[in-house]
């Protein structure tokens, strides 16, 4: 484990300015799992909107979309070796331009709100619902309510998700693959080159997701290896199913264009295996599509907060729930999907407005990236990342000219987060040039030792507890221990800034004044961390302590199914020679 420090200088007053804890706890396996749950999904919608499109010439688009898709994947291998800290849309253009990067997280929003209503809309055709848009709103809803905890096991339960749906689908695929084979009718496309350009960027739904991978890479315990194998094996999923569920589909005959558009793959399951399957592919593919919705919801709120951390956006995005859960981003994040549902309440139409947002960040992504003198790439690289920006910003101008609603979503979000951001610069621009800054070195020990005694403890709290604090105070005294007190702040964004600013609250007074009281050695440490038991172990394990100090946990059943128990996290992962005291249970 490694640490990146506690507490720099240079904040304003009334804040410190800390170094965050960013653990790196996924696994190329589960971070395969979390993008299946995004990028994965656009197998449960695309066949079927591309049939409602070309009919039995769709074949054609399919493959052509499924080649873009494999250079863009191949492409986004290298961006997610160049940013190991996160290599999303904002992280690496803000380098270059503040303003571009800006206009490429807005339109990654854009994307993400709509991912969220398409996805949970699909799914609730997929599950047969009467009235499937009242009952999206409602999921959607109950998604947010949840988030309000900040949920902490999207990681195995994806995992979970990810593997029953691959079961399911394989089933399909070999009941289906003997028609799909032989009895496939695939018509030449109809019409001129821009007539099937225009129905090829209307289903580009394949590069679904693809950019939220770029930003796991700083969640990621290797982020080379493992986001390399995470696109290759979900990249490997969905060209598969589409090439060869789209052969099934295919191979029926009276099909008419518009049949099953929100549940093709259903349709595909009962012909081919029976009506009684169809039942579980909807559960699989349902329950897939809901979490892609979660995922969504989750990024939404990190590039809101990432934004406001970085003075593009309004302080308010900053302010967090006793969970850790930005308030303002989780509302937006909710409502703006409901709303976009009680407009437009069709999965195609949908489908529209999605591609846009997403087309837009992807091309300024790699557009930026490609052109980048001062990164080394070689000649071959390079060259197909400007290939995949061109095709992309074709793509994303098409849809400009031909989807009026989707330029009309995408422009709202940007006039109002670009007005936003105004806002926030004036307002900064007319603050005093001399801000004074507060002291964040940490508190001075009033009794200094020569050397930090061998034998050492680690008291971690996430609020001052005096009581717990004079316990621990008094078993270092006890045994001539050096006392690390540790408070971490947690805050459930996974994609964490390196520097964060946070409010003092005169903690550090109350700490000062009971250790020195004491006259024990200590030092204060203040981190933000969105994953507490690892932070604690990764602080323990830097200092070597021999003991560390806990205070009981009080958690609702709710709060401990989704977010785990801290103590079971800690045990897991300090060293069988630390000792893990648990104070007040």
């Amino acid at each position: 484990m490694s640490s990146e420090g506690s507490n720099i200088s240079s904040a304003p007053h009334g804040v410190t300015r800390l170094a965050t804890s960013r653990p790196r706890v996924l696994g190329w396996l589960r971070s395969a799992a979390i993008l299946d749950g995004d990028w994965g999904t656009s197998v449960a919608y695309v066949m079927g909107i591309g049939f409602a499109l070309a009919g039995y010439g769709s074949f054609w688009h399919l493959s052509a979309m499924m080649a873009l898709t494999s250079l863009v994947a191949i492409n986004y291998i290298t961006i997610c070796r160049l940013y190991p800290n996160g290599g999303g849309v904002y992280s690496s253009v803000y380098h270059r331009s503040k303003l571009l990067a800006v206009v490429g997280a807005l339109l990654l929003a854009a994307d993400y709100i709509i991912t969220m209503a398409l996805s949970v809309l699909d799914a609730c055709h997929y599950f047969g619902l009467g009235n499937p848009v009242l009952w999206a709103i409602v999921v959607i809803l109950s998604i947010g309510a949840l988030n309000w905890f900040g949920p902490k096991h999207s990681g195995g339960l994806a995992l979970l998700i990810t593997a029953f749906t691959l079961v399911t689908l394989f089933v399909v695929i070999v009941a289906s693959a003997p028609a799909a084979v032989t009895s496939a009718r695939i018509d030449l496309p109809q019409g001129g080159l821009l007539h099937n350009w225009g129905i090829f960027t209307g289903f580009i739904l394949s590069l679904s997701g693809i950019e939220a991978i770029s930003n796991m890479t700083g969640l990621m315990k290797d982020p080379t290896r493992d986001s390399r194998k995470a696109i290759l094996a979900i990249l490997a999923k969905v060209l598969i199913v589409n090439a060869f569920l789209g052969l099934a589909m295919l191979a029926i005959k009276g099909l008419n264009p518009g049949d099953y558009i929100e549940d093709m793959i259903r349709f595909l399951a009962e012909h081919y295996v029976g009506k009684w399957f169809g039942l579980v592919i909807a559960s699989s593919l349902g329950v897939l599509l809901i979490s892609a919705g979660n995922t969504a919801l989750n990024d939404l709120i990190s590039i809101q907060f990432l934004m406001s951390v970085d003075r593009e956006l309004p302080s308010a995005l900053r302010h967090l729930n006793r969970h850790g859960v930005p308030i303002v981003p989780l509302a937006v994040a909710t409502l703006v999907p409901v709303i976009v549902l009680l407009l437009i309440g069709n999965v195609e139409m949908l489908s529209h407005l999605y591609a846009i947002g997403l087309v837009g960040a992807m091309t300024i992504n790699l557009g930026s990236t490609a052109t980048d003198r001062t990164i080394k790439l070689k000649t071959l690289v390079r060259g197909f990342m400007m290939v995949s920006a061109t095709v992309l910003l074709l793509i994303e101008v098409s849809i400009a000219i031909n989807k009026t609603q989707a330029v009309i979503f995408a422009s709202s979000i940007l006039i109002v987060g670009l007005g936003a951001r105004s806002l926030v610069r004036r307002r900064y621009r007319e603050l005093p040039t001399m801000a004074e800054v507060a002291e964040v070195s940490g508190p001075r020990p009033m009794r200094k030792p020569q050397a930090i005694p061998s034998t050492r403890y680690l008291l971690a709290m996430k609020d001052l507890n005096e009581k717990l604090l004079q316990f621990a105070i008094e078993e270092a005294k006890t045994r001539n221990a050096f006392l690390f007190v540790l408070r971490v702040k947690e805050i459930a964004v996974g994609a964490l800034p390196a520097l964060l600013d946070m409010p003092t609250n005169g903690d550090e007074q109350t700490i000062e004044r009971m250790c020195a009281g004491a006259g024990i050695g200590y030092r204060s440490l203040n981190i933000p961390s969105y994953d507490v038991g690892y932070t604690v172990a990764e602080q323990a394990a830097t200092f070597g302590v021999e003991r560390v100090i806990i205070g009981a946990e009080k958690r609702s059943r709710l709060e401990y199914a989704l977010k785990g128990s801290v103590m079971r996290s800690l045990s897991n992962l300090l060293p069988e020679d630390v000792q893990l005291v648990i104070f007040g249970g």
